[in-house]
């Protein structure tokens, strides 16, 4: 019987995905939009330049699986619907080929293939919960953006919160290693944020050497997240309280566009 390496594959799917300058089919870009090309100076993959829809227009099933603001797990979901979990085991060029074929839908950029991929590796593999190059690899595309396998990313603390939620969602029976919470820490010193956030709160962080009161943090932290107001003032709690506010935005970004698009796997 053939034992698939699924963990090799995954990876190997995801390295072959890169940044590339992204022209807009559908909209057009706007003033304040970044201009800058990406130069990837590794060997490129024949073929014509894959697009990532502008920002500017919806997302819907015509453009869905090359709009740069798809979710990852709406494309996650709609793969399973038409497929059931068949596709898990394909190649990624099947995969594409069978969007294509079925949905009619033109082609997928690459920044989409990136986020199925790394929703295929958190079915397929439990690495994401194991070892943080992983994590970061696969937090990448997650939040709309291309992993780097030569050069270190280090994830912002919203962007560990919407990876966590992701795959929450996807999978509940795999624990998270020493390794990884090792890691969030790290995530979470690099931002300089004292209070863990949910969905990434399963341990407690040290503010040895900090001035904060992180007692008065917790206290502080339920009002200014119902009430969506950044505190005013220049103490340590309240800077604390704004970053805190700042990833937890992010992380609804991410949950209210997952529910503005649910509508679309319906018709599947």
């Amino acid at each position: 019987m053939r034992v698939l390496d699924h963990e090799g594959g995954l990876f190997d799917a995801l390295q072959k995905v890169g940044p590339k300058a992204a022209p807009v089919r559908d909209g057009q870009l706007r003033a304040d939009d970044p201009t800058e090309i990406v130069e990837d100076v590794a060997e490129e993959k024949p073929g014509p330049l894959q697009l990532v829809a502008s920002a500017v227009t919806a997302v819907t099933m015509a453009n869905m699986f090359r709009h740069a603001e798809t979710h990852p797990l709406i494309l996650d979901l709609v793969l399973v619907r038409k497929f059931g979990a068949d596709w898990l085991d394909w190649e990624p060029e099947t995969i594409e080929s069978a969007i294509v074929q079925d949905f009619s839908t033109g082609n997928v950029s690459d920044l989409n293939l990136a986020k199925i991929n790394a929703c295929k590796a958190l079915h397929l593999v439990d690495s994401f919960w194991k070892r943080w190059e992983v994590f970061t690899w696969c937090a990448m595309p997650l939040n709309g953006l291309f992993p780097d396998f030569r050069h270190q990313q280090v994830p912002t603390v919203g962007q560990m919160l919407v990876a966590v939620d992701i795959a929450n969602r996807i999978r509940e029976d795999s624990a998270w290693s020493g390794e990884l919470e090792a890691f969030m820490k790290t995530v979470y010193q690099h931002d300089g944020v004292l209070v863990p956030l949910p969905p990434a709160d399963f341990f407690t962080l040290s503010a040895h050497g900090h001035e904060a009161d992180c007692h008065e943090i917790d206290e502080k932290w339920p009002a200014v997240r119902a009430s969506d107001k950044e505190p005013v003032g220049d103490t340590m709690v309240a800077e604390q309280l704004r970053r805190m506010l700042h990833a937890h935005r992010y992380l609804e970004e991410s949950r209210t566009r997952l529910r503005k698009q649910m509508e679309l796997v319906t018709h599947v």
